[in-house]
């Protein structure tokens, strides 16, 4: 298959940030109701309509408003649904059915994507911001300042002893959840991930797969997300400062185990991170979950020093690229080449794509041993 044009640009989640390592991006979200309003759940007649406009409206009036565009939901292609929901801007369709919502009418976003709000969600706004790496100061303050800005126009709902009121319990408070995509996969390759769920339990943190569509039977290259369960517990800076902690013990641990299969010269690892090379290389068809198991297993191999000539931050933007949406953004604008026996078959044709992205970003990767 050839090519006669990829995709070039560096979004936000391709640069550098704080333990990027491990970390691979931090986000925090606010979740805001409009007074005078039922929830989404109790909408009635036009309230859907007119909640959307007060808050597309407020955003226009907002100081640096050119730095943001709003659409309705209903005039997102299903392409461009499929890419928000891939950069977790959008609820997943499979997660929107496993609650049983309807979804959002309306997304505001950046123009540089880091920060994007969803309306009439489960809550009237849910102001997001996304970063590299473990940045959740920086996140949680990029929030708060759309959220003031909003409230010089908009009278949010809230009460002098539970604070924001929201439409879920655990939301109400401080109405901000904080998450956080970590890659561990030493610490699961030595038998330690039951330690660190009983941590994260015990420090009231959720862990997830991060790819929940693809992990069966475990989490899809060993990427996980943790989340925050309540902003009932503490202030915004209590919140942050529990997740930030929570993080670094991940940080050293992950760190520590690595070390230690470095130093003992893991025959096991050794051959993970060798038959990822090799499949990488010599593949004409990878899948969507081996894709993410083989830069999991690159990474590795990085941070091992098995493998040099790509960076880490490259093996995080490449979770991104990799993705199905994408990758039909690059057959939509790009012009290629397929296999007569494959041209037909959408999902081959994705596969295919997809080998040749690993191959195009692996091609200067080398064995160090």
């Amino acid at each position: 298959m050839t090519s006669n044009n990829m995709e070039s640009g560096l979004p936000w989640f391709a640069y550098s940030g704080n333990d990027r390592d491990i970390v691979i991006s931090s986000r925090a979200r606010l979740a805001r109701n409009l007074a005078n309003f039922p929830f989404p759940f109790k909408f009635q007649r036009d309230d859907k309509e007119r909640v959307q406009a007060l808050i597309f409206d407020a955003f226009s009036k907002i100081e640096d408003n050119k730095k943001f565009y709003a659409i309705s939901t209903e005039s997102l292609s299903p392409l461009s649904a499929q890419i928000l929901e891939e950069r977790g801007v959008k609820k997943s369709s499979a997660k929107k059915r496993a609650l049983r919502l309807v979804g959002e009418s309306g997304i505001v976003m950046s123009a540089d994507g880091k920060s994007s709000c969803t309306v009439n969600d489960i809550d009237h706004i849910h102001i997001a911001h996304f970063s590299s790496g473990l940045n959740l100061r920086y996140t949680y303050n990029e929030c708060h300042k759309i959220d003031r800005a909003l409230q010089k126009h908009l009278q949010f709902a809230a009460n002098c002893d539970f604070g924001y009121l929201c439409s879920a319990i655990r939301n109400t408070g401080s109405g901000m959840k904080l998450s956080v995509r970590i890659h561990v996969p030493a610490i699961t390759h030595s038998g330690k991930l039951k330690d660190l769920f009983d941590y994260l339990h015990t420090n009231e943190v959720s862990i997830m797969p991060a790819f929940p569509e693809l992990s069966h039977t475990s989490a899809a290259g060993n990427f996980f997300q943790i989340e925050s369960t309540s902003a009932l517990i503490g202030n915004e800076i209590d919140q942050v400062a529990n997740i930030e902690a929570v993080c670094k013990y991940i940080v050293e641990s992950e760190r520590k185990a690595i070390e230690n299969f470095s130093d003992n010269k893991s025959t096991i690892i050794r051959n993970s991170v060798l038959r990822a090379y090799s499949i990488s290389k010599f593949s004409l068809l990878v899948s969507l979950r081996e894709a993410i198991d083989i830069i999991s297993d690159i990474k590795l191999g990085v941070q091992l020093h098995i493998i040099q000539g790509i960076d880490i931050d490259s093996l995080c933007a490449l979770l991104y690229s990799i993705q199905n949406g994408h990758l039909l953004y690059l057959l939509e604008t790009g012009t290629f080449y397929f296999e007569k026996d494959i041209e037909k078959n959408q999902n081959i044709k994705l596969d295919r794509l997809r080998a040749v992205v690993l191959q195009e970003k692996f091609d200067k990767i080398t064995l160090t041993e």
